[in-house]
């Protein structure tokens, strides 16, 4: 129950509203999203996201019982990763999750955003090293059903795929034509998505694509955190080479996630998890030394939970006001909503928005959102880095709102656009209908 009241945290991403949105969808018509159908600006735009089978499970979470189900969905995931974290580990019951509390903790900035698509490949992720780490035949040919699973569910299903290769050098019961065999058949079964082989395409978008200038969680980690990973990257390299027995497997994961934590902080929860599955292998720790830190540190987290963190997710998730002012760093424009329903046709909106409006305000064409980052125009320019030029007023700015067709813009007030409009609106031939403490909104008046 700790862990599941853990890992019960309220609903915080800004993505929610399309995932629910593309899963309703389904739920309600039959159609998947293979389209752009929430944004003006890329119209035609394909890009080749798998994730349908989250999208729907989040969407039919939410219907049946809104946020709160949705957080206990999450608290299930975590449940769920602890049990094979514990499984993996080699070491007695105390150091086990004593090790999941410490990666769990250490990648909390990940963790408090809530169930998302990475959390639930995170979960594959300690899935498969737990049947890899098994060495059983029999165990080994559920992975490309698992793989048709993960594919449907988040794109970062490559992970598994690397996992795969990197155990080809494995000492292993199976032989090495029947493994092989097994690689060649998950990686088929990562071709059965919607959208085939294209989904391979978005990767290489992503990886070309200039994320960690655009999205905080793509950021390299902060610098505690590069210490720590380089200093424990150097530990487990010692004791893995020290061993009679030389695992390349376990070099291979712990470098390559080292290497991932290391450019993003999104990987962390990853990477140490990999070190916890390198370090604690055949290590021998006298647990009895650990019964009273491990009892404590329960109490401890039973009262942290019990007192902190579960009201305040329930809070959050059935207060409209707490939801709307408190769920991002900037809040969301409720109030705008309420009191302007005639917001309609092509919105250029705040980005942070663009999720919640698809959600809230499914009738209207926003500009960009969270899925659009690794997208790219016909000059080869992200929606966002289009969006950035906007909203800083730079050169051409009102010429691209006029030629989208855009009615109105959606803005946080004090903004370079707000504040360029504000003086002189009627210039740039727009018009303020609304404003409150945290929104505006002007209207085209051509």
């Amino acid at each position: 129950m700790t862990v599941f009241f853990l890992g019960f945290f309220s609903v915080k991403d800004t993505d929610f509203g399309w995932h629910y949105q593309c899963g309703n969808q389904f739920l309600t018509t039959g159609k998947l999203c293979l389209t752009n159908e929430f944004s003006y600006f890329l119209p035609y735009y394909k890009a080749y996201y798998t994730g349908h089978l989250y999208d729907i499970i989040l969407a039919f979470a939410y219907n049946h019982g809104g946020l709160l189900t949705v957080s206990a969905l999450g608290g299930v995931v975590f449940v769920l990763s602890a049990l094979f974290f514990v499984f993996l580990i080699q070491a007695g019951l105390p150091i086990k999750i004593g090790a999941f509390l410490s990666a769990f903790f250490l990648s909390y900035s990940i963790f408090d955003i809530g169930l998302r698509p990475q959390i639930i490949s995170y979960l594959f992720f300690l899935v498969f090293l737990s049947i890899l780490s098994q060495k059983n035949e029999k165990l080994f040919f559920l992975i490309p059903v698992l793989m048709v699973i993960w594919v449907n569910m988040h794109i970062g299903f490559f992970v598994g795929l690397f996992i795969l290769m990197f155990y080809l050098f494995e000492k292993k019961t199976i032989s090495s034509k029947k493994y092989f065999f097994i690689v060649l058949l998950s990686f088929a079964a990562t071709l059965l998505n919607p959208f085939g082989t294209y989904v391979y395409k978005e990767i290489v978008n992503h990886i070309t694509s200039p994320l960690n200038t655009m999205i905080a969680e793509w950021l390299e980690p902060p610098l505690p955190h590069i210490i720590l990973i380089a200093g424990l990257s150097i530990i487990g390299l010692i004791l893995l080479i020290r061993k009679k027995s030389i695992s390349l497997f376990k070099i291979f994961i712990l470098v390559f996630f080292s290497i991932l934590s290391l450019k993003a902080r999104r990987n962390l929860p990853f990477f140490y998890t990999s070190f916890a599955f390198v370090f604690f292998d055949g290590l021998k720790i006298n647990t009895e030394k650990f019964s009273s830190l491990f009892v404590s540190l329960l109490i401890a987290l039973f009262i942290i939970v019990g007192v902190i963190q579960v009201p305040q997710t329930i809070h959050h998730s059935t207060s409209w006001e707490e939801y709307c002012n408190k769920t991002i760093t900037v809040a969301y424009p409720c109030e705008a909503v309420r009191k302007f329903p005639q917001l309609s046709g092509n919105v250029f909106a705040l980005y942070e928005w663009g999720g919640f409006l698809i959600w809230e305000k499914p009738d209207i064409k926003i500009f960009a959102d969270g899925r659009m980052p690794a997208w790219k125009d016909e000059k080869g320019k992200s929606p966002y880095q289009v969006y950035l030029d906007i909203i800083q007023t730079k050169n051409g700015w009102n010429e691209k709102l006029n030629s989208l067709k855009t009615d109105y813009i959606f803005i946080t007030n004090k903004t370079f656009l707000d504040l360029l409009l504000k003086k002189g609106a009627e210039k740039y031939r727009w018009r303020e209908v609304y404003r409150d403490n945290l929104a505006v909104i002007y209207q085209n008046a051509i």
